[in-house]
């Protein structure tokens, strides 16, 4: 308790000193209010065209423009909230959530709170997530979050020494990387059974973690937290249903593993230096396999063919065609599999594929046409950002939810056919592109029209002032458009069309102008 003594004398002396000041100067006797703080989404990508090949490329202009309602969890603004110095909510910062919830971003703890109990309205609105380092330096023992927490960001207890017990609500389904690293007291965790991810270092440094057993730690409902063992062929037990972040991580002697069917996801590096792996198998039960689980082993180095997938994930795609033909079969595409590909111009899914994950084919710069397939049922968050030639994408008639900012930055697309399956849209899905030099979102000038009838896409339409027309009787049964070199987007790197022409003349004049001026310097000197 020396530690919070100390703490709580600073904070005597602090007051003392405002006291102090107070009687030096004349206060109003209404209660001070603190204006309440903005912030504005992060810097981004520019929209307008790139200085490289695409830089002749004319692409419709952007606004500033009203934000469609949002679905997910970004920030937009910050209020401090002060009331009296008895009203627990004076030590709270939060910010609204685009859903209309918030997030608590900072608790200012004084040292004679022992119990912090959070509350689950603020001002009318629900709490639903911890932010980061919202907890940095609170010594309490225990901290009470209420039921309504779905989320508990990166570092939000970091160095929290003294907390002891932490009851992570039943509602809660993310735990952020070092949420409670350096957390030296913390023994008891209790895990509510719909978490999912479990980040890198989550309880590191903790009695909790410090004090489990076998060479499986196993926590909650079947999140296999970390490995532990020295088996080249580790037996994973079937009550495991995530393998969480780095659960593996650089167990070289690992080579051959089986994933029992009751695995059903498989997080962010999950089997990161496990350069020995070379053996993986596992059910078509799993739901999700990150992107960048397996990227380190040898089996995924060794993979053969254009499209390297695990069971019916597409793992990536490492084809140099422009017709990219995903292969029957494929169910999910999974996060990042085309991203960055700049050579591929249209994307052809057969009926199998029912997901395609978060940033699949972000920055696919000279995609133009995709075809999805019938079964599409969803699209993540940024699957298609940055894909600034695309102008076709048939959507099936099973589409549910279509991800933040799913076609960011895609001015090009003009038009868009949305079924009546669909129940969501995510926050700047369509119309949009960010602005990199404020960090906002700007409308895109582009003149798109969403057809659909679905409430979901109506009301998105509505609040971005989208134009909309209803979804026609009959299906648009007119073919995919040809595939075309649009200036400044050559597959090679170099200007395609007449992109070169300026560049040419420009040059040939200043070889002119050079040989000019060499002459008149010879004749001088001669």
């Amino acid at each position: 308790m020396n530690k919070r003594k100390g703490l709580h004398a600073l904070l005597i002396s602090a007051a003392a000193a405002a006291v102090c000041l107070m009687q030096c100067a004349p206060v109003s006797a209404e209660t001070t209010t603190v204006p309440a703080e903005t912030t504005t989404a992060p810097a981004a990508e520019s929209t307008t065209a790139p200085t490289e090949a695409a830089a002749t490329v004319t692409e419709p202009e952007t606004t500033s423009a009203t934000e469609p309602e949002i679905t997910t969890t970004e920030a937009v603004t910050t209020t401090l909230h002060e009331v009296n110095i008895s009203d627990p909510l004076t030590r709270i910062k939060y910010e609204a959530l685009p859903d209309g919830s918030l997030c608590l971003t900072e608790y200012r703890w004084e040292s004679d709170e022992l119990t912090v109990t959070i509350p689950e309205q603020i001002d009318g609105k629900t709490v639903t997530k911890i932010g980061e380092r919202a907890f940095l330096y609170c010594y309490a023992d225990t901290v009470i979050l209420p039921a309504s927490v779905r989320e508990i960001d990166e570092r939000a207890f970091v160095n929290c020494t003294f907390l002891q017990r932490m009851d992570i609500p039943e509602g809660c389904v993310r735990i952020g990387e070092e949420a409670f690293s350096g957390c030296e007291r913390l023994s008891t965790v209790l895990l509510g059974a719909n978490v999912r991810e479990i980040g890198k270092n989550a309880f590191a440094g903790t009695p909790f973690l410090n004090g489990q057993t076998g060479d499986m730690v196993i926590v909650g409902d079947g999140i296999l937290l970390q490995y532990r063992g020295s088996s080249a062929a580790p037996e994973i037990p079937s009550s495991v249903k995530t393998i969480a972040a780095y659960a593996f991580a650089d167990h070289t002697e690992v080579k051959i593993l089986k994933l029992p069917s009751s695995v059903r996801r498989v997080q962010d590096a999950a089997f990161s230096g496990c350069t020995g792996l070379s053996e993986i198998t596992l059910s078509d039960t799993l739901d999700e396999l990150a992107g960048d689980a397996l990227i380190d082993t040898a089996w995924y180095k060794n993979a053969k063919g254009d499209y390297v997938t695990l069971g019916d994930h597409l793992v990536t795609f490492r084809g140099k065609k422009t017709v990219a033909e995903v292969p029957d079969g494929v169910r999910v595409i999974s996060e990042s599999a085309f991203a960055g590909n700049a050579v591929i111009t249209t994307v052809k899914l057969t009926d199998s594929v029912e997901e395609i994950r978060a940033d699949a084919f972000q920055d696919c710069t000279s995609l133009q046409v995709a075809t999805l397939g019938d079964h599409i049922r969803s699209i993540e968050s940024g699957a298609f950002s940055g894909c600034k030639t695309l102008k076709y994408i048939r959507l099936g008639h099973s589409l549910e939810t279509l991800g933040a900012e799913c076609f960011l930055g895609c001015p090009f697309l003009t038009e868009i056919y949305l079924p009546d399956t669909l129940t969501q849209i995510g926050a700047y899905a369509l119309g949009y592109a960010k602005n990199d030099s404020g960090g906002k979102y700007d409308k895109l000038r582009n003149e798109l029209v969403i057809y659909a009838n679905a409430e979901a896409a109506v009301q998105y339409a509505d609040t971005a002032g989208i134009s909309r027309e209803p979804l026609p009787d009959t299906e648009n049964t007119e073919p995919a458009p040809e595939v075309t070199t649009l200036k400044g987007h050559g597959e090679t790197g170099h200007p395609s069309g007449s992109a070169w022409i300026p560049a040419a003349v420009l040059g040939g004049l200043l070889v002119c102008a050079g040989l000019v001026v060499r002459g008149r310097k010879q004749k001088k000197t001669s």
